[in-house]
């Protein structure tokens, strides 16, 4: 008979620094703010407070366990009805999770979350349980942005070179092309403006 190399009081040879806990500070910069556990035959949803906090939800409240409508409540308008029918969706089939929304405008502002898991399933193929964790996208989503916007930027930068170029070659036809690509940059470039809403109020 072979013998559990599991005896108690003795940890595996292969744990060690590759087990350890993940550090905080390593989850942070990763953008990860905590964890979600739905509980479906209960039918409560068990945040992190962090998490709860970016919702806007009393994090001891939502460490408890609050409805799916509770948490819904607290998504962005825009988002909720998208949102409500892919976790639903996903109560039916099971499996991996990726659900990304932002939250309503909080103290600490709207937020872009992402959350990421799995919804375990009975063997009659009903749901569970789902677990994972919850990422904040908004400073990479804002990184991005910026970076999307400079590139416009030198794209018209060069445009207008090339558009100089084009009328000092006196070819009128190709300055026309050119000044319609302008145009097609210049609605790129508008999508950046910031809406009125997000205008700071004074």
């Amino acid at each position: 008979m072979k013998t559990s190399s599991l005896k108690a009081g003795v940890a595996p040879a292969r744990t060690g620094a590759a087990e350890a806990p993940i550090p905080q500070a390593v989850l942070e910069a990763s953008g990860v703010v905590g964890t979600w556990a739905h509980d479906y035959w209960a039918g409560q949803l068990a945040l992190s407070a962090t998490f709860a906090d970016l919702l806007g939800l009393d994090p001891e409240a939502a460490a408890g366990g609050v409805s799916l409508e509770v948490f819904l409540d607290h998504t962005h308008p825009e988002d909720r009805i998208r949102i409500e029918s892919y976790l639903h969706a996903m109560a039916e089939t099971g499996g991996p999770v990726e659900a990304e929304f932002r939250t309503r405008d909080t103290r600490t502002g709207i937020r872009t979350l992402l959350m990421r898991g799995r919804i375990e399933r009975d063997p009659a193929g009903g749901a569970t349980r789902g677990r994972g964790i919850a990422i904040d996208r908004t400073e990479e989503q804002a990184a991005n942005l910026v970076q999307s916007e400079r590139v416009v930027n030198r794209m018209a930068e060069h445009i207008i070179a090339l558009r100089d170029l084009a009328r000092a070659l006196h070819r009128p036809t190709l300055t026309d092309r050119i000044e319609h690509l302008m145009i097609e940059i210049g609605f790129e470039l508008a999508r950046f403006l910031p809406e009125p809403e997000d205008e700071p109020r004074h």
